[in-house]
């Protein structure tokens, strides 16, 4: 009988043992995020806009997007050169291989993120497969520096034989996320009734109130956590396929 290969939850402790290495620049990161996602309700406020969800998400998502497309990579770029010191991120070099890249990475997560939102609105399915089989295609490219298509292709031989053990390890980060969304609400249920009726609704109100401003740093920590375990699972997938090659 085929031994059954190994999970890879472990990749949810290693990310958080990546994400202690560097513990001022992580809280910098987070601090960061806190202030970008404050610039959502900012931008409804200049705006003039009333309340709309998806407004409030289209605002969130512009504030974020230069930690997401460029400081969180290079976290990653980083972690991976100290950790691994491969040829293509070697520790010496990672900053110049990742200005060499960064651009073009950024591009194709653009385009993927596109094509999986394109593929989500088109009865979901499609999105989740793109999502599943090329995800791993951006950080192929950012540290190992293959190009899109050589990228592309090893995200989805890879993921065609190692998706089940991946998929839960995936989950398990979801779980997490959605333990701490659940306890955020919570929280903000029974903090927001007492707060100043002068500070407004709205978009005013989540400039104003400090419990905002201590879940979006939560929430920023939490977010640079499920980056770095998403680098330790892409390095475990890694190592998984260099050892069945070399076997």
């Amino acid at each position: 009988m085929r031994t059954p290969l190994p999970s890879h939850l472990g990749a949810l402790p290693e990310g958080f043992a990546l994400f202690r290495r560097h513990p001022w620049l992580v809280l910098g990161l987070a601090v960061m995020a806190m202030l970008l996602a404050q610039l959502g309700p900012a931008l409804e406020l200049a705006a003039g806009v009333g309340p709309s969800l998806v407004l409030q998400a289209t605002f969130g998502f512009a504030g974020l997007l230069p930690l997401e497309m460029y400081f969180i990579p290079r976290l990653q770029a980083q972690l991976d050169a100290e950790t691994r010191n491969d040829l293509a991120n070697p520790e010496a070099g990672w900053q110049e291989a990742f200005d060499g890249r960064w651009l073009q990475t950024f591009l194709a997560r653009l385009a993927l993120s596109v094509a999986i939102g394109l593929g989500l609105l088109m009865f979901l399915v499609p999105g989740i497969l793109i999502l599943t089989l090329f995800g791993w295609a951006p950080l192929r490219m950012l540290l190992r520096g293959e190009g899109l298509l050589v990228a592309l292709k090893w995200s989805q031989a890879a993921m065609a034989r190692h998706w089940p053990r991946i998929i839960q390890a995936v989950l398990g980060m979801m779980l997490v996320a959605l333990v701490y969304q659940v306890a955020a609400s919570w929280a903000l249920d029974r903090l927001l009734p007492a707060a100043d009726p002068d500070l407004g609704p709205g978009a005013l109100l989540r400039l104003k109130h400090p419990a905002f401003w201590v879940f979006n740093l939560l929430g920023g920590a939490l977010n640079l956590w499920l980056s770095c375990a998403l680098l330790a699972l892409f390095q475990r997938l890694e190592t998984s396929i260099r050892t069945e090659s070399a076997g």
